[in-house]
């Protein structure tokens, strides 16, 4: 593994190797497709497992579970209302759809449960136990039997599973149920149709029963209101002495009206009497006798007065005539003027009679205008007190009318109500009885097992994101980045047992033990000198070269390497990068500070009598305590304890400890350190006055992110110095799952070109 491009950050040159490098997986919309095909790979087994499953059930609900047959019925829902008390229909009243509450009606559990009881369904087998797949049902037929309300709720579940309603138009409502037997699936939904129906006839005859009752009392009630009301009028009219006059006024207001036409009448006569009386007085009184001849042309009822106009207007012709002819002063017509005045005083006495007999009259009539007016007096005020007297009559008639209203009413809708409970009405009506059908129904059982891919493709997802959920460790380095802020300096892959050593490889430089040599007991540690091709030992030298490009620019000298929690392969790590520093004619040392698990001295060291213990407390000298590599240039300083140490932070963080460090600075091109974990002890965080930097090892999808973190945040010494984060114990053909657009890059056959193995 090759470095492509590196950073410079804190004074320390970091390296980011080639396969951080993001590869591009975005595409419009912001789908990662690099992730979902990832996904698919990782967890294909679970998806093609879960789908193959559902499959499998889906296949033997098909074989087990027999097709249904379905029987339909149809109702028509005549959306007239019948009303007990028949009103004008308002505009709320024609905004309700009807036939939805006849939809809701009809799934009604109460229907439901009438129809089971009525056709004994509970007892069925299709609607107990035996309507479970057969397999399963032979399985529980030995259980104790259940009670009779847990059989009814037990079928209705079942009956509700098979049962459907749905609009058909615009009042038509379609009944369907489904049933293994073709003729009980239409027995069914008729009994369904007519059981709603009767329920209807029953509802509709229980409110008009009901109703009926009611208006009995009611009617009762308002009867008797009338009759009071009425009595009251009566009652009234003898208290204030108010008679009828028949057609429709009181006798008062008739008197009034008579009285009132009576004086109108003697006024009118009265008038009369006063004018003839004064026309006959003004023709006596004119001394000429000219008005008395032309008062007397008026009084032409009068025979006398007649006949003597009549002479006396004769005499006059003939006394002009004569007067003319003979002239005036002769004897004929002196006797004719004579004969004139004869006249004229008969008919003065006959006017001064008939003005006494006018006179007379006309006092009559004058005395009998007042008495009338004095009666009509006495009319009108008898009229105000019964007028007074009338208002609260009117009350009293208009509460009797209103009552006689609502009782004339209420015996017409009793008449109705009794007529309706006699022959009751529904709405609901059955047009098309349901027939059993000739075909079963296998729409809906292909249907399930079409969609049983789906559901098993959904459920294998499913598992496999919750996989990845409870998979909370590191899978690839940009998740290392992306979390931790750290680069990912090498992905070191896995070592299994050591394989055989190729033709090309030197003899083991270990021979066997000895106090002062490694032990040969390296393990995988010895592939990066054994197998120098192999993964392990490139990723080993990428992070040396990690190390060596940081100590360009700055003093680089000890490297720590930890790791967040035990067995994360980091005494591993440290051993091979000294071997590595090492092979190349580096000066390396390689010091064990893991003080309460000194894991890597028991391995390579196992006979070591002396320590860095002892040379702390300067019982032993350096070189006595160190054990070397015998072909190698490299120096191991072990723990030598028998007892597990309680103030090993104590010990790190000591002046002695420093001044050991200070002098293996100057002896040596690296002083590679193996740290206890950060999790557990205080221990790393008193080295910082020791390293210079440190590499953090996290095992592959094992350790978890979070406690990494808590980890890193809990020392930030230690945080501010680490160089980068070794992904360890990396399985290179599962690590093409977590980041396939990079999976060439991790494993490609011509690497072998180069010597390249795994």
């Amino acid at each position: 593994m090759n470095v492509d491009e590196s950073y410079q950050s804190n004074n320390q040159v970091v390296a980011y190797p080639a396969h951080d490098a993001p590869g591009p997986q975005l595409v419009s919309g912001g789908i990662n497709l690099g992730f979902i095909l990832d996904f698919a790979r990782r967890r294909i087994w679970v998806i093609l497992f879960s789908m193959l499953l559902m499959c499998g059930i889906g296949f033997t609900y098909f074989m087990v579970v027999p097709a249904p047959y379905t029987g339909v019925a149809v109702l028509k829902i005549d959306t007239r209302k019948f009303q007990l008390f028949q009103q004008p229909l308002s505009l709320g009243d024609q905004t309700i759809d009807e036939v939805e509450s006849h939809l809701e009606a009809l799934k009604s559990e109460n229907l439901a449960l009438k129809v089971i009881t009525e056709l004994h369904l509970a007892d069925d087998a299709e609607f107990g136990r035996a309507a479970a797949i057969p397999i399963i049902s032979n399985l529980i037929e030995n259980r104790r039997p259940e009670s009779e309300t847990w059989r009814l709720r037990n079928a209705l579940r079942i009956f509700e599973k098979h049962y459907a309603v749905e609009r058909q138009g615009v009042s038509l409502i379609g009944i369907s149920f489904e049933s293994a037997n073709a003729e009980r699936s239409a027995q069914i939904a008729n009994a369904i149709a007519q059981a709603y129906i009767t329920e209807q006839l029953d509802a509709k005859y229980e409110v008009t029963r009901k109703g009926t009752k009611w208006l009995e009392g009611r009617i009762k009630e308002l009867r008797d209101q009338v009759s009071a009301a009425q009595r009251a009028v009566i009652d009234y009219k003898a208290e204030y002495k108010m008679v009828d006059a028949g057609n429709g006024r009181l006798v008062t207001e008739q008197r009034l009206t008579d009285l009132n036409n009576q004086l109108t009448v003697a006024r009118a006569k009265t008038s009369e009497m006063r004018a003839r009386l004064d026309r006959i007085s003004a023709a006596l009184n004119d001394p000429a006798d000219t008005g008395l001849i032309n008062a007397t042309a008026s009084e032409v009822g009068n025979q006398l007065i007649m006949k003597l106009r009549t002479q006396y207007l004769d005499l006059a012709a003939r006394e002009a005539e004569w007067s003319e002819k003979y002239g005036r002063d002769h004897l004929a017509v002196v006797g004719v003027r004579t004969n004139m005045r004869g006249i004229r005083a008969s008919l003065r006495d006959e006017l001064l009679r008939l003005r006494e007999t006018y006179k007379s009259d006309y006092e009559v009539a004058s005395e009998a205008e007042k008495l009338i007016e004095k009666q009509l007096q006495e009319a009108v005020a008898e009229s105000q007190t019964s007028n007074e007297a009338q208002v609260s009559l009117g009350d009293l008639e208009t509460s009797a009318e209103t009552y006689k209203t609502l009782y004339d009413d209420f015996v017409k809708r009793y008449r109705e109500a009794t007529e309706q409970q006699s022959f009751p009405y529904t709405e609901a009506r059955l047009i098309t009885k349901a027939v059993p059908p000739i075909r079963s129904t296998y729409r809906k059982n292909l249907l399930i097992v079409a969609m049983t891919p789906f559901m098993g493709l959904v459920l294998g997802i499913g598992l496999g994101a919750l996989l990845d959920f409870f998979d909370r460790g590191f899978r690839t380095s940009s998740q290392i980045e992306a979390t931790l802020g750290l680069a990912c300096i090498a992905l070191v892959p896995l070592q299994g047992k050591q394989g055989k050593k190729t033709a090309s490889q030197r003899a083991p430089s270990i021979t066997g033990p000895s106090p002062d040599l490694i032990s040969n007991k390296l393990g995988i540690a010895s592939s990066v000198v054994e197998q120098p091709f192999s993964g392990f030992a490139e990723a080993i030298r990428t992070i040396k070269l990690v190390a060596d490009l940081n100590g360009i620019v700055a003093a680089n000298k000890v490297v720590g390497i930890t790791s967040a929690i035990p067995d994360e392969g980091k005494s591993t790590i440290a051993a091979a990068l000294a071997l590595s520093i090492a092979q190349v004619g580096g000066r390396a040392i390689l010091v064990d500070c893991d003080f309460r698990n000194p894991s890597l001295s028991r391995a390579i060291t196992p006979n070591a009598n002396a320590g860095i213990l002892e040379v702390l407390s300067g019982k032993v000298a350096l070189d006595e305590a160190l054990s070397k590599e015998a072909y190698q240039r490299m120096a191991f300083l072990p723990v030598y304890s028998k007892v597990r140490i309680a103030d090993s932070s104590e010990l790190l963080s000591s002046s002695a400890m420093k001044r050991l460090f200070e002098r293996l600075r100057h002896s040596y091109d690296y002083v590679i350190v193996d740290l206890p974990p950060l999790a557990p002890l205080a221990d790393v965080r008193a080295t910082t006055h020791l390293v210079d930097s440190y590499l953090l090892v996290v095992e592959w999808g094992a350790t978890s992110a979070a406690i990494v973190q808590h980890a890193l945040s809990r020392a930030p010494h230690v945080h501010e110095r680490v160089v980068g984060a070794i992904l360890n114990k990396v399985d290179m053909n599962a690590l093409r799952l977590y980041d396939g657009n990079r999976a060439g890059y991790y494993r490609n056959k011509a690497y072998g070109r180069y010597g390249y193995t795994d």
